[in-house]
Formats: C-alpha cells, sequence, structure tokens
C-alpha cells in the first residue's frame, strides 16, 4: 500500500496541532497532512495543492473530517465527496466535538465510514491514533489510489 496518508480537514489550528502530534507518536510510518476548508481539500484531491514533488504520488488513506468548518460544513463536504465517483472510495471520518445523535446518524447517512468524539486528552488522543492506526493501517484493506 505504500505509506499511508491521513488528511485531516478542521479549521481549530489546535486540534489539528493535537491530532498529528498523537500520531506522530505511533510506531509506523504514515504521512499526516491538514487543510482548513473544503476549498482546500478538494484543491489537495486534485493535486493543486502540494508542499513538495514527493506529495503528488500522495493521495489521502482516510480523511478525518469535522463538521464544524468554514463555509462549507462536513456534512456538505462529505455529501460531495461520497457522490464524486473520484474520491467516493476515501474512507471518511467524521472527526467532531459533538456526541448528538443527530449528528452521528446524519453523517453515516451521507457515507461517513465512522464517527468519532474528539478528545482534548493527550493521552485519550494517543490511544485514539493507535487505535486508527492498528485498524485501519493493520487490519483494514484500502484501495489504492487511482
Amino acid at each position: 500500500m505504500g505509506t499511508p496518508v491521513i488528511l485531516m480537514v478542521d479549521d481549530d489550528q489546535e486540534d489539528v496541532y493535537l491530532t498529528k502530534r498523537a500520531f506522530s507518536k505511533q510506531d509506523r510510518e504514515l504521512k499526516f497532512d491538514s487543510v482548513s476548508n473544503g476549498a482546500q481539500l478538494f484543491d489537495y484531491l486534485g493535486h493543486k495543492r502540494l508542499c513538495t514533488a514527493s506529495d503528488v504520488n500522495h493521495s489521502p488513506s482516510i480523511i478525518l473530517l469535522d463538521i464544524n468548518i468554514p463555509n462549507e460544513n462536513g456534512f456538505e463536504i462529505l455529501r460531495k465527496l461520497k457522490q464524486n465517483s473520484q474520491h467516493s472510495h476515501i474512507p471518511i471520518l467524521m472527526y467532531s466535538t459533538s456526541s448528538a445523535d443527530s449528528d452521528i446518524r446524519k453523517a453515516y447517512q451521507l457515507g461517513a465510514s465512522s464517527y468519532i468524539t474528539k478528545t482534548m486528552n493527550a493521552k485519550e488522543m494517543n490511544a485514539l491514533a493507535e487505535q486508527l492506526c492498528i485498524y485501519w493501517f493493520g487490519f483494514t484493506y484500502l484501495p489504492s489510489a487511482a
């Protein structure tokens, strides 16, 4: 499969920092990228937003998608991703502070692969990152980038 790529869509830079730090502590090779809104996400997926030449080969293995982001909310972005044949195969993990049943239900109805409530506790975040890596990059077969 190559190096797994986690792409986080979240406008809260503290959440991005804490999540990236937790994933960087995992005992596996992976790449962590982030964007802060839907427009940046689709630029990234269309390879219009590249940091280095090596990024050309990096399509996200999974996307961590917050609900509350500027312009389009996470539900609107999820709907667009799942309706787009080029991106509909990417597992989308809704990653939100909300634990409302209506948000959870809506995320799954729109095609989310998982719904995770954010934590600000470093120990819990490290445990979450470890479990996500074990499941998504240890046990799960993911499609290769198109």
